[in-house]
This record gives structure tokens, C-alpha cells and sequence, in this order.
């Protein structure tokens, strides 16, 4: 008793000397729990912006157009090598904006890993379909491990960012405007259970002594790989490289034939024979492209990937089990051919 007693009065001290510290712990804490037992909201990795009969390329510009008015900026865009069944067209877009792209490296270089913003194109039938990748969930997944004050801080200023995006989706179009998610669908408690380890996930391939000027290093550290891949026989090609407020480069990568592989898989239901549209799974073409990101942290320049297994389930497994299975029965080494490729690329060891 006289234990439980001197416990309940060093906490009560404790409280008296660190008031507002022990408050916004405490907050924080049922904040915790409660994410871990309410499903709370849920949210749509993809989101379907717009459905619209209409030219492909007619779609394209009017995009184009709504970016350029904006304070964003097309980085590139390119046309997806999609399965030949799907007789179709599919086209991804990435964009950027200079005021988010620093508030995320603010947090920390390795935020960057889910920048660009990315939106997709696909037709379907007579129909063309715009699609981009939601990024409030990006934020709500990427930031999990940040105190919950910066999280709400960075996922507000993605909601803000989704609006932006619908604007460039459906401004001056004539078709069925939509907010519908699409999968793989994931809630609050998902996401603390399962999806917050995100930094755990990111593997840092090489180190590099940084010598000189960060940004001439991280540069030249670049130009070596986009010269590498560009000259390497196992078909990644870089799509774009952004420089960062001189202090990390981004790049995004991709292999036409993992594109194909990639976009025919996913979707699928379990056992296949239950899936008659073998396209699907045509709206994940927001996955790509493959991030690679060169940065500096403790002194050195640092080259980091994400695993690839994790960023798989993360952007095309729909359901756990059905399109798990389908991954696993077809292909179960997929992803690891994804990441030792990748390794080689950039030089590892």
C-alpha cells in the first residue's frame, strides 16, 4: 500500500514540475489508444476524380492547362507500358509545388520518399478516367511516427493539396465528377497497427564521405546514377530528378516490363477464374515511378530505397488475403527481383 502510495505521489510531483510536458503526453497517449481500438476515418490510397467520354489527349491538355494556371508545376509525365489485353491507354502526371515540397523536407529529408504528387489518366472503354494518389493518406502513413501535433500539421496541409488536386482534375470538364476511393482502402487503426513504421521500411543502400559543397555533391552523386541507369541492361530508366532546396535529390525510376507485369497483377481476384476484367487493377498506375533518393545526414551522403516487399502491399495489395494470394501464387519472388535490380542500379555493394 505504501508503494502504491509513493508511486501516485512521484507522479503528482511530476505532473506539479512539468505541468503542460506531462499534459500533452498524457493527450497524445489516449490519442494512441484510441486510434488503436476506433477504425475512425477511412481512406482511399487512389481516388477517382472524374469519368468523362471524351479524347484521351483532349483530357491530357485540359490537365496540362489547370496546372500551369496554378502555383504548381508538371515535372514530367509519361505513357505507361500497360498490359496488352487492356487495349488501352494510361498515362501518369507528377507534379510538384516548391512551398510543400519544403515544409515535408523540414520534417526530414526522408519524408521526401513519397513526393512527387501523382495523378493518372487511364481510358476505359469510351470512357476516360482520372485518378491520382490520395495524399492525405500519404501523410497520415509517412508522418505516423512524428508527435501528433506535427502529423495533424502535415496531413492538414495535404487535405489542402487533395484540393488542389480535384481542381486540376475536373476544372472545365464535362463528365461525371467523382470523389470516389478506390482501394486498397485503409482507417485510422490500420494505420497505427500496421502502417506506421514507414522509417522502418526505408533502407539506406549506400553511404558516400561528402566532400565539399552538399548540393554540388548530392548532384554529382545524380548525374552518376541517372548516367548508370541510363547505360544499364536491365531496363529502369530515370522518368525525372528533382532538386530539393539543394539539400536532397529526388528521382523516380521505372522498367516498362515491371510496369506491364505490375498493372496485370494487380486487381486480381482469388482464384483468378473469379476475375473477368483482367484490367482491373488499371487505376494503381499511380504507383509508379520507383523513388530513389540521395540526401545528406550525419555528415555523409546517403542513397535510400524502400523495401520493396512493404511498398508493394502498400500501393497495390487491395485486400491482405485475395490479392496477397494472387501476388504470391503467381510470382512470389516479384518484389525481390524489384529491389536486387534496383541495388543494381545503384551500385550496391
Amino acid at each position: 500500500m505504501r508503494s502504491i502510495f509513493s508511486f501516485l505521489l512521484a507522479c503528482l510531483l511530476l505532473l506539479q514540475c512539468f505541468p503542460l510536458s506531462a499534459r500533452a503526453f498524457l493527450k497524445d497517449f489516449r490519442r494512441d489508444i484510441k486510434e488503436r481500438l476506433d477504425p475512425g476515418k477511412s481512406y482511399g490510397l487512389y481516388q477517382k476524380a472524374l469519368e468523362m467520354e471524351a479524347p484521351f489527349d483532349s483530357v491530357c491538355r485540359r490537365i496540362e492547362s489547370n496546372v500551369q494556371q496554378s502555383d504548381w508545376e508538371i515535372i514530367t509525365f509519361w505513357d505507361l507500358d500497360i498490359p496488352s489485353a487492356c487495349g488501352t491507354r494510361a498515362r501518369v502526371y507528377l507534379i510538384r509545388n516548391e512551398d510543400y515540397d519544403r515544409a515535408v523536407l523540414a520534417e526530414g529529408a526522408r519524408y521526401l520518399m513519397f513526393l512527387p504528387i501523382r495523378i493518372g489518366v487511364y481510358r476505359k472503354g469510351e470512357t476516360v478516367v482520372v485518378v491520382f494518389t490520395n495524399p492525405e493518406l500519404l501523410a497520415k502513413v509517412f508522418f505516423a511516427d512524428l508527435p501528433f501535433a506535427e502529423q495533424d500539421k502535415m496531413v492538414a496541409m495535404a487535405n489542402v493539396v487533395k484540393k488542389d488536386l480535384v481542381t486540376f482534375c475536373i476544372k472545365g470538364m464535362e463528365g461525371t465528377i467523382l470523389t470516389e476511393q478506390l482501394p486498397p482502402v485503409r482507417n485510422d487503426r490500420d494505420i497505427r497497427f500496421f502502417w506506421r513504421g514507414m522509417q522502418d521500411q526505408f533502407d539506406v543502400i549506400r553511404h558516400i564521405p561528402l566532400t565539399g559543397d552538399p548540393a554540388g555533391a548530392i548532384k554529382k552523386v545524380c548525374d552518376r546514377l541517372e548516367k548508370g541507369m541510363r547505360i544499364n541492361m536491365n531496363g529502369w530508366h530515370p522518368v525525372y530528378r528533382d532538386m530539393i532546396a539543394d539539400r536532397a535529390c529526388l528521382m523516380g525510376v521505372t522498367n516498362r516490363h515491371i510496369e506491364n507485369l505490375t498493372l496485370n497483377y494487380t486487381g486480381l481476384k482469388w482464384p483468378s477464374s473469379r476475375d473477368p476484367d483482367s484490367c482491373s487493377g488499371l487505376y494503381h498506375l499511380t504507383q509508379f515511378p520507383v523513388e530513389i533518393l540521395v540526401y545528406v545526414e550525419k555528415g555523409e551522403i546517403r542513397i535510400g530505397i524502400l523495401d520493396q516487399f512493404w511498398r508493394m502491399r502498400f500501393y497495390l495489395w487491395d485486400d491482405p488475403f485475395r490479392t496477397g494470394a494472387a501476388f504470391m501464387a503467381r510470382d512470389p519472388n516479384f518484389s525481390g527481383r524489384i529491389y536486387k535490380s534496383l541495388l543494381g542500379i545503384i551500385g550496391y555493394p
